[in-house]
């Protein structure tokens, strides 16, 4: 997928307010959370692939599944 299908895909489902992603992971403000990543990759000016914000926004997408 690519980052416009996943934010299609959370706008249809979205997860919960809170979630404990990981154990060092507390997310208190998922739609935050979400648009930070969106605006960090739309700003990224290399590949994709090593953005931060993309890596995050995969693995979090992967684990709502």
């Amino acid at each position: 997928m690519n980052p416009d299908e996943i934010k299609k895909y959370f706008e249809k489902n979205l997860p919960p307010q809170q979630v404990d992603w990981k154990p060092w992971a507390k997310i208190t403000d998922i739609q935050k959370f979400l648009n930070a990543c969106y605006i960090t990759i739309a700003n990224f000016k290399s590949n994709i692939e090593t953005c931060p914000g993309w890596w995050h926004l995969k693995e979090f997408y992967s684990d709502m599944l």
